[in-house]
Order: structure tokens, then sequence, then C-alpha cells
């Protein structure tokens, strides 16, 4: 048995395997879409490469037309799964304007003109660019994960070594020589290797990064408040601390707050009013915050925003404009005199200083917003801040400052 015969036969076997585990993976996480094209993806390429056992590897061209086509299909369904897996899309009319002048250019040197060597080129140039086309749209940022990369590099390079490898390894010559010789050609050698070394890399990779996927999901789970989506204590804590860490984000500011009065909303409004207003407060927070500020609910009323690159004059704004917001728009839903209202401590961390050590005095800001009446801000240089009706509005139209 030859070397092309073994690499026939062992192509088929290897797509089998990555079809069978990508099933059974998706089985499990039927949520996560893009597997199932990978699944497609690797079904296709098994089909092809079993397709020429059938029709004969040998053949000069004249019957591998289908296998084509399953192989085209199998590269457009991985392009697929991997956009979809970041959150792209790869649309019908980005296919087409690849496959139509690479279809028409196939026809007409497979019915009109038969040309196999045309053909080979076209089908080459045909498939490198929709590799192409997904890698480009794959590229990675600096801060993307080491797998992206490699994905990333993976389609690059298919792209490349299939627009070369005709360049480098056919000889038309051979297409006058025997069916067997041709079988035997370095171009068909080097076919046949590139699609077990292609089929195992990606399918190693993506596996790889389908793990990554899922083992983050669930540390995010672990690390999330379920009721209100924010971090909870242990999500903000180790977010919080790598913010700490990053000099670039500093000066920092923490802002802890407490919703006034919680456990009688409770008690008047029952407890699913009470997971209203806490969800609500939640998202307040979040839709003021930037970037790189981190929101926690610390358990039961109390959250924590920890502002980065802001000041404690600046944190002191954003906790008047959630405090007013939340004061004048909380009440929707709430019987009799149910109001929502809620205090705020700040304070800037200090070199040096443990992130408990800044929460610590955070705290103590925040029982002195409540001890001097509640529904109000306490900083560490300032007097509790009640702004007067007026510049409450203005307080509202205004965003937290960029230091």
């Amino acid at each position: 048995m030859s070397g092309n015969q073994l690499m026939t036969l062992l192509s088929p076997v290897i797509g089998s395997i990555f079809t069978i585990f990508y099933f059974l993976l998706w089985s499990q996480h039927r949520t996560r879409t893009y597997i199932l094209y990978v699944v497609g993806a690797f079904s296709f390429y098994t089909l092809a490469v079993s397709s020429r056992l059938i029709l004969s590897s040998g053949n000069s061209g004249q019957n591998l037309l289908p296998t084509l086509i399953l192989f085209v299909i199998c590269i457009v369904l991985l392009s697929k799964g991997c956009l979809l897996r970041r959150h792209k899309d790869l649309t019908i009319a980005q296919v087409a304007a690849i496959l139509l002048p690479a279809t028409v250019g196939f026809a007409h040197y497979y019915f009109i003109d038969p040309n196999l060597s045309a053909r080979i080129y076209i089908s080459s140039l045909g498939c490198s660019f929709l590799f192409a086309m997904t890698a480009f749209r794959l590229r990675p940022s600096p801060e993307d994960r080491l797998v992206e990369k490699v994905i990333f590099g993976l389609f690059l390079l298919l792209s490349l070594q299939i627009a070369l490898r005709p360049v480098l390894t056919f000889n038309p010559g051979a297409l006058n020589a025997s069916q067997r010789a041709f079988g035997d050609s370095p171009f068909w050698l080097a076919f046949n290797f590139s699609l077990i070394v292609s089929a195992v890399l990606m399918g190693l990779s993506l596996l790889f990064a389908i793990v990554t996927d899922i083992t983050s999901d669930l540390k995010a789970q672990g690390a999330t408040d379920a009721l209100t989506g924010t971090n909870n204590r242990r999500g903000f804590e180790e977010k919080a601390l790598s913010a700490i860490a990053n000099g670039k984000l500093h000066p920092i500011s923490l802002v802890v707050c407490d919703i006034d009065y919680f456990k009688a909303i409770n008690d008047d409004n029952g407890h699913l009013a009470g997971d209203r207003v806490l969800r609500q407060f939640a998202a307040l927070l979040n839709a003021h915050v930037r970037k790189n500020d981190i929101v926690g609910r610390m358990g039961g009323e109390e959250f924590t925003v920890l502002l980065t690159e802001c000041t404690l004059n600046d944190a002191a704004k954003f906790s008047e404009r959630i405090r007013a917001l939340f004061e004048t728009s909380g009440t929707e839903g709430l019987r009799g005199n149910s109001r929502t209202t809620a205090s705020f401590g700040i304070a800037e961390y200090h070199p040096g200083e443990t992130l408990q050590q800044l929460v610590n005095r955070a705290d103590r800001l925040l029982y002195a917003a409540k001890n001097s009446g509640r529904n109000r801000v306490c900083s560490e240089e300032a007097e509790p801040i009640v702004l007067p009706l007026p510049e409450r509005h203005h307080a509202l139209n205004n965003k937290l400052p960029s230091p």
C-alpha cells in the first residue's frame, strides 16, 4: 500500500472521529449553535474524502466534481461556525461573491473547454478566498486569547497553502500520463497530506476553543449574581483586584451603596417587588458606568462600584446622579408610601492599601450617610451631599466626566 493510498483511507477515519465527538459535545451544549456547524463541516469533510475512494483518487478529474462540491460545503460550514462563535456571521451574499465567479470559470473548463489544469487552479483559488475572507473577519485583537490567534492563523495558513499548492506541486504533464501516474503525483500527495494535517489541527484547535468557552462561561456564572446579572462578591473582588493592580487605571474610587429601608419595601410589597427594585437599581448602575468600571452586588441590597480613572470628586458626582435618578424613577408599582432611595459612601484608593481596607473606609462613609438621614452621598472630603431640586435635575443630565 502506497503512502497516498494510506492517507486516502486515513482521512475518512479522522473525519468520522471528529464528527462523532463534536456531535456528542453539541448534544450536551445545544445552546452553542456554532458547534452544530462544526459537526456539519466535519460530516461533509468525511463525505468528501470518502467519495474519493468510490470515484477513485487516480481518476484524472472527470469524476471528482461531487468531491469538490462536498469540500466547498465543508469550508462554508466551518467558516460559518467559527464566525458564529465570535458573534459574527457569514451571509449568502459573501459566499456567492467568491463562489459565483469560481463556479462560472470551473463550468467553462468542465463542459465547454475541458481543461483539468484550469479547473484545479480555479477551484484552489475559490477555496483559498473562502478561507482568506474568514481569516480576515476572525483577525484577533491583542487582548484576545491565544486560541483565537491560533484559529485565525490556521485559516490564514490554509488560504495560503491552498493557493500555492498547485503552483508548487502540480505538473500538467502528469495529465498526459496514466491515471495511476497522476494519482501518485506530488500534487495529489501534497493534497492528501494537507487534508489530514488540516483536519487534525483545525479539529483540535476548535475543540480547545469550545472547552475554553464552556470553562469561561462556568467561571462567569460562578462570579455573577443570578438576580441582577452584575458581579457577585467573588466576581467583583477578582476584577477589582485586577483593576487596582493595573496602574494605568488610577486614580480609582470606590462607591458603596445601599438601598434605604429595603426590608420595608419587601414587607409592604412582597419579595417579587423587592427583586424588581434590586434589578432596577443594578440596571441603573450598569447604564451609567464605563467600560473599565466594575459593578457588584455584595449581598442583600448592598452594591459596590469601582470607578477607574476617577477622582473622589467625580465619584461623588456619579453617585449623586444615581441617587437622584433612583429617587425619581424607582416608585413605579410600589404601594402606599413606599419610596426607593439609596445612600452612598465614597472612598478613593490610597497606594499600598488592600481592597478590604478601601471597602472598609467606604463602608464607614456609607454608615455616615445612613446616620445623617439616608438618601444622600457621603465622601471622605465632604459633608453629605444633598443637592437642591433645581441642581438635582441638572445633575441628571451630566455624565461622569473623564479625569
